[in-house]
């Protein structure tokens, strides 16, 4: 199993400082959120994303995605009711994609709960087609790149848009785009009626990336989960993509936590 780490965890330090402690952490890879650069993707210029491969190379460490897309960007909503905003939400993925084609990373997760849960009279169901029309552009981008974009489930606290593996794989049989795919979020897999490891070995051939986080939004090792029969599952189907680690509450301190993440996963898992 090949583990990275979120670089939003170590955001208090250098992008350069992370990387060396990502790499010494035992981490092969990095997940990039782009609000770590700059409030806006079109303000991470070409030198800074020169910089982030080079740093990145020089620690051994391979950019595995993007995510966090619209962290901050209250501005922007795939499902609004408004088609101006949709129009500029559609353009800024468009500029999402550019950017991790300039840092090679092949994917990006769009999970950004708030911009795409639904704004009266938009019902979940209107928000998901809408969601897919401001898509087209950044899809149209992607086809001429390689690059995917990847439809998050995510727990219903968090938002009333896609909240399951079955709805996304609903969602990719309909359209049958190559760029579009899905992934295994572990937090919200676990708010499912059927446990993880069920939910891997049926969506196994829909599952193009994993983030390892736990119900209480811990790293793996500090909340309630064993995750050792979700990983014993993922190597069950086959699967050879990465597993990021991504916890969203950094209790005690956050290189604790990433550090105590890893030692769990290699040692446990």
């Amino acid at each position: 199993m090949r583990y990275a780490l979120c670089n939003e965890v170590l955001r208090h330090l250098s992008f350069e400082a992370a990387c060396r402690w990502i790499a010494e952490a035992g981490y092969e890879g990095v997940e990039l959120a782009p609000f770590t650069f700059a409030p806006a993707v079109e303000q991470i210029d070409a030198s800074v994303r020169a910089a982030i491969v080079r740093t990145t190379n020089t620690f051994g460490l391979e950019i595995v995605g993007l995510h966090m897309l619209l962290w901050g960007r209250d501005d922007l909503h795939v499902a609004h009711p408004d088609p101006a905003v949709r129009l500029r939400t559609a353009h800024y993925l468009v500029q999402l994609v550019q950017f991790a084609e300039a840092v090679g990373a092949p994917l990006m997760v769009f999970g950004s709960p708030k911009q795409r849960s639904t704004i009266p009279p938009i019902t979940p169901a209107q928000a998901v087609s809408l969601w897919l029309d401001t898509l087209q552009p950044a899809l149209r981008r992607c086809e001429q790149s390689g690059v995917m974009i990847l439809l998050e489930p995510l727990p219903l606290a968090e938002t009333d848009v896609l909240n399951t593996l079955g709805e996304a794989v609903a969602i990719l049989e309909g359209v049958r785009h190559p760029c579009l795919g899905t992934l295994l979020d572990v937090k919200c897999a676990l708010s499912e009626t059927d446990d993880v490891p069920a939910l891997i070995h049926q969506f196994a051939p829909y599952i193009r990336h994993v983030h390892l986080n736990d119900s209480d939004m811990r790293a793996p090792g500090f909340g309630p989960t064993d995750f050792a029969p979700i990983l014993n599952a993922l190597r069950e189907v086959g699967y050879t993509g990465w597993c990021s680690v991504e916890p969203l509450d950094y209790t005690p301190d956050p290189q604790q936590v990433a550090w105590g993440a890893i030692r769990y996963l290699r040692q446990r898992c």
